[in-house]
Parts: structure tokens; sequence; C-alpha cells
């Protein structure tokens, strides 16, 4: 199991890249403590929307990736198998293919600290073997 290392979702990075964000500084000390930041492609994709709005965060989001300051990893089709999988055996919580897709990513890279706002979803979900999901911020106002 990779220790250091931790899966952002969409919601900590908004958070991340927000000043404004009532969690900002939370998730800002707790991503950038982990030695590796991964960010799933599906995450890229839903968070370069919610910042439509906010090109510049989303210019200096492009430039950490490009200097290794995060881990883009691609989405690819066996991923997207297992995380359709994932969603379906958790269908009572409506995670969605990006929320699921994280889960995978957990199980295949044997990752399980995950920044993210959304509490009730994350807590509750578990891996093929088990194990529950570490969460690394308590947001004030978690999502759901």
């Amino acid at each position: 199991m990779n220790d250091d290392a931790l899966i952002c979702d969409t919601g900590a990075l908004l958070d991340y890249l927000t000043r404004a964000a009532p969690d900002h500084r939370t998730f800002r000390k707790a991503i950038d403590a982990a030695r590796t930041r991964y960010v799933p492609g599906l995450v890229l994709s839903e968070l370069d929307y919610f910042l439509r709005d906010s090109r510049a965060a989303m210019r200096a989001f492009a430039r950490d990736l490009a200097t290794g300051a995060f881990t883009l990893v691609p989405v690819v089709m066996s991923s997207v198998t297992r995380a359709m999988e994932i969603d379906r055996r958790f269908a009572d919580l409506d995670l969605g293919l990006v929320d699921a897709s994280i889960v995978a990513l957990a199980e295949e890279l044997d990752v399980v600290r995950v920044a993210t706002r959304d509490v009730a979803d994350f807590s509750a979900v578990r891996l093929w073997d088990g194990r529950a999901l570490e969460l690394v911020v308590r947001p004030r106002r978690p999502e759901r």
C-alpha cells in the first residue's frame, strides 16, 4: 500500500484552487503534504467544467500537472469497466462514473487516501478487499 499517495476528487481540487472556498487551507495543506497526488482523467475533465468561469485557475492547475506536481492518470477502458461495476455495486449511493473511477483507481494503485468533499459517498464505499477509503479532510460543509 502506498501510504503517502493521495487521489484527488473534483471538489477537493476546487477547494484547493479557490482561495475563497470554505476549506481552501485545509485541502491545500492535505494535498500539498502528499508525496504523490493522483488526478484521474475524468476528474480533470470535471474540474475544467467547474472552472469554466475561472480560466486562470485552470491554467495554473494545468501548469502544476505539466511540472509533475500532480500525476494525471489517463482514462482506460478497463478502468471504465471497473468503475461501472462499482457504480452498480453501490447503486444506492448514485456514485456515477467519475466518483466510481476514483474508487477503481484506488483499487488499481492500492491507494486508500482520498481528498474529497463528498464524505457521505466515499465513507460508504468499500474497495474490492473490504477496506474503507481514508478521507484526509473532513470539510466544514461536506457535499451531499
